[in-house]
């Protein structure tokens, strides 16, 4: 999975858990720092996941193996230090290499952020293959009318991405072998967004 590797290895993550994280696109905060999910969005993941308090998995890196739909990141023209949604020719473009990761990895479980990963994410694996999709919106400050309109709040949406990641643990705490079973009643629907799935 090297040619498109924009961080330094260890900044995927965990591949060992079978659990797959998927953004839309590397941030330039993310990039600067050499470490994924670092942006405001990807730190209310972070602090969804240290709320939980394992002392296993404190960080992304410790749960998930990390990666994103679009594998450049996607700068507003004139100013490279912002960040702003994929576009469509550059999912389309970047789509055969999510494709090969997932193949590659063989996740259980996929917990995507952002409509742009949920839908790429979803045309990527047949319907009736083994893993499960967690869809969750962009956690961006910008995208708050969307989550508002599946969550009572902020405050909600983060505490339901740290049940998400509390069940998660759970399963392999269980067993590591029960990351790969199917039909787990510890991991519900989320929220049920995007209602496309």
């Amino acid at each position: 999975m090297k040619p498109w590797r924009q961080f330094r290895p260890e900044a995927y993550g965990d591949r060992s858990t079978g659990y797959l994280l998927v953004g839309e696109a590397p941030g330039h905060v993310s990039l600067v720092k050499g470490r994924r999910f670092t942006g405001p969005a990807g730190m209310l993941i972070r602090r969804a996941l240290q709320s939980v308090g394992h002392p296993r998995y404190r960080d992304l890196e410790d749960l998930f193996y990390m990666t994103d739909v679009v594998k450049c990141h996607p700068a507003s023209t004139g100013n490279p230090a912002s960040n702003r949604s994929p576009r469509k020719t550059e999912v389309e473009a970047c789509s055969g290499y999510l494709l090969q990761e997932i193949q590659v990895l063989q996740p259980s479980v996929i917990v995507t952020f952002g409509k742009t990963a949920a839908e790429q994410v979803a045309k990527a694996i047949p319907r009736a293959s083994l893993p499960r999709i967690l869809a969750f919106p962009h956690p961006s400050p910008r995208n708050q009318l969307t989550i508002r309109k599946h969550y009572a709040s902020m405050r909600a949406f983060e505490q339901d991405i740290a049940a998400t990641f509390r069940r998660l643990i759970a399963r392999l705490e269980r067993s590591p072998s029960s990351s790969r079973i199917t039909g787990d009643p510890l991991l519900p629907e989320c929220n049920g967004w995007p209602a496309s799935r």
